[in-house]
């Protein structure tokens, strides 16, 4: 099955030309499509659209521009876990092209576009990639990493109704499962910038770097918070995390009622990655407490052991 980029419908060419697709991914060889002929295809864009042109109907958009990105995306990221080499550059191009949708499906079809879209990466070895390739598109990290986190956040509060009553939860569940990590990046910016408690909270986590969380501000609400906020600043570390490691940060934190977890990209040392961090919620921002003795102090602690100025811990008070 030869791939081209047609300039006019052809239902049963554009059907079968996906359905080669599909079986190359699924399949460890495929004679109809090669591997070969696949990176041939590929566009300058980064993108494998069936279509020449991203200025179709919705619907053909989503199926013969998006969906023919993930596949060829997902081909690309199996063959590059699987050790075949030169594929980087052109991985990432791929990537970054998978992102004009934000996965999502056409209109009332957005979630169960984007529920295949996330199971397609997830045949080409998703959950390996998002684990140990965090330098390779950032943004595309990140997308799927807050996808997942909506996902739980859902899942846990029990909102898994679609628009017309379709209950997502067992799909939302398996992907969730399917993408349990051994490891992730976590940003540190109130008590756990401390080692000492870091450490002891957390005794696999191996200090990756200091950085700014860029448009973030702290605040204490009571204890520490991160808002988004124009211009402003927020030290932090980053951690390696195991997955013990996160089931205890988990518990400190109380996620998910009193903090919610997001993913942020970052620098390290000039290099951007997507991180996770806490996020208080709306409710637990309202709890009117006081945190426990020496908090204060202990961020500040961390921030002089991490190579931060005092004068940079200034956060937002509430009143």
């Amino acid at each position: 099955m030869k791939l081209s980029r047609l300039n006019k419908f052809d239902i049963d060419k554009l059907d079968g030309m996906l359905s080669a697709m599909i079986r190359l991914l699924e399949e460890e060889s495929y004679a109809d499509l090669t591997f070969e002929e696949l990176c041939a295809f590929q566009d300058e864009d980064g993108s494998f659209k069936l279509l020449d042109s991203y200025e179709v109907p919705g619907d053909a958009r989503v199926d013969f521009c998006h969906t023919p990105t993930y596949i060829g995306s997902a081909i690309l990221m199996k063959k590059y876990l699987e050790g075949e080499s030169g594929l980087k550059d052109r991985l990432e191009k791929a990537l970054g092209a998978s992102l004009k949708s934000g996965l999502l499906g056409h209109g009332y079809d957005a979630e169960s576009g984007r529920i295949s879209a996330m199971n397609i990466f997830i045949k080409g070895g998703l959950r390996e990639f998002l684990e140990n390739h965090y330098y390779i598109c950032p943004e595309f990290h990140d997308l799927v990493h807050n996808i997942v986190h909506q996902y739980n956040s859902n899942l846990f509060w029990g909102h898994t109704k679609g628009t017309w009553g379709e209950d997502y939860a067992s799909e939302w569940q398996e992907i969730v499962d399917n993408l349990k990590l051994s490891r992730r990046l976590y940003i540190a910016y109130g008590s756990n910038m401390d080692r000492t408690q870091m450490l002891t909270r957390c005794p696999n986590a191996i200090l990756t770097g200091k950085t700014y969380l860029e448009n973030w501000e702290l605040t204490m609400p009571h204890y520490a918070n991160i808002e988004r906020k124009e211009g402003k600043k927020t030290p932090a570390l980053v951690w390696q995390i195991t997955k013990k490691d996160e089931a205890a940060l988990n518990r400190y934190e109380g996620y998910p009622k009193a903090y919610d977890k997001i993913n942020i990209i970052v620098n390290i040392d000039g290099r951007p990655v997507s991180a996770m961090a806490y996020v208080m919620t709306e409710e637990y921002k309202k709890i009117r407490r006081t945190p426990r003795s020496g908090y204060r102090e202990q961020i500040l602690r961390g921030y002089l052991e991490a190579g931060f100025r005092k004068e940079e811990f200034q956060p937002e008070e509430d009143e």
